[in-house]
């Protein structure tokens, strides 16, 4: 039995129905990837500010203790400096000892200052450290729960989609094979919206003004009737009686 034009376009419009939320799904499901790693990629970034920050605080460490070490040297040759000046035979000895010994201090109080310094950035750091520890430790507890949901919402929307596929194809069936194939090749290249309804004399997808003759081939319904700019299938809407 042939099915006429105006029963084709009911069942089609049905079909697209179906196709609006499997695309509008599909560009969400897109999207999830993008999303995670999204996230992935902001975890990552506090992470790698944490570990910097803890390559510096070793560095500044490394360097307290090097000065430590510098000033220990140091305080050994004032001692020795100073155990000397009892053994000294002559005043010119003995002055230029003190001389060594008064230039040794000054050198150890700029030394000691250094280390306070640095012992102030080794704090400061530390506790930027713990700081950044806990923002890391919230952000990656954030990301575990939004990419479970996520994962969760993707895979929701891979069961939509296949359910959505599976009353596609049992509703398609009901149109003639060419007619299908014809739908399906236009769907497919405008992202759902393969069927639009005639508003007024223009095309309801790109507002082409149509031909009198293509609007007359619409009345007649004879047959299947695309947009000659935008090449979708055109309808009418019949019009219910006052």
């Amino acid at each position: 039995m042939s099915v006429s034009v105006k029963e084709n376009i009911d069942i089609l419009k049905k079909v697209q129905e179906i196709d609006r939320e499997l695309y509008a799904i599909q560009r969400q499901c897109a999207e999830i990837p993008e999303q995670r790693e999204g996230l992935k990629k902001e975890m990552e970034s506090e992470q790698t500010h944490l570990k910097s920050l803890e390559a510096d605080f070793k560095k500044i460490q490394l360097k307290q203790k090097e000065k430590e070490g510098e000033l220990a040297q140091r305080e050994a040759g004032v001692k020795k400096f100073d155990q000397q000046l009892g053994q000294v035979k002559t005043n010119k000895e003995y002055s230029t000892l003190q001389q060594e010994i008064a230039s040794l201090k000054a050198d150890n109080s700029l030394l000691e200052e250094e280390i306070l310094r640095l012992f102030d950035q080794v704090a400061a750091v530390e506790e930027e450290i713990k700081k950044e520890q806990a923002r890391v430790k919230q952000v990656e507890k954030s990301y575990e729960e939004k990419d479970r949901h996520l994962a969760q919402k993707e895979k929701d929307f891979l069961a939509g989609l296949a359910d959505l596929k599976t009353r596609r194809q049992e509703a398609a069936k009901q149109v003639p094979p060419e007619v299908k194939n014809l739908y399906d090749l236009i769907v497919q290249k405008k992202q759902g919206l393969g069927l639009v309804k005639v508003k007024g004399e223009n095309c309801g997808a790109c507002q082409l003004k149509l031909r009198p003759q293509v609007l007359n081939e619409l009345r007649m319904a004879q047959d299947l009737i695309v947009c000659e700019n935008c090449s979708r299938i055109l309808y009418l809407e019949e019009e219910t009686p006052r």
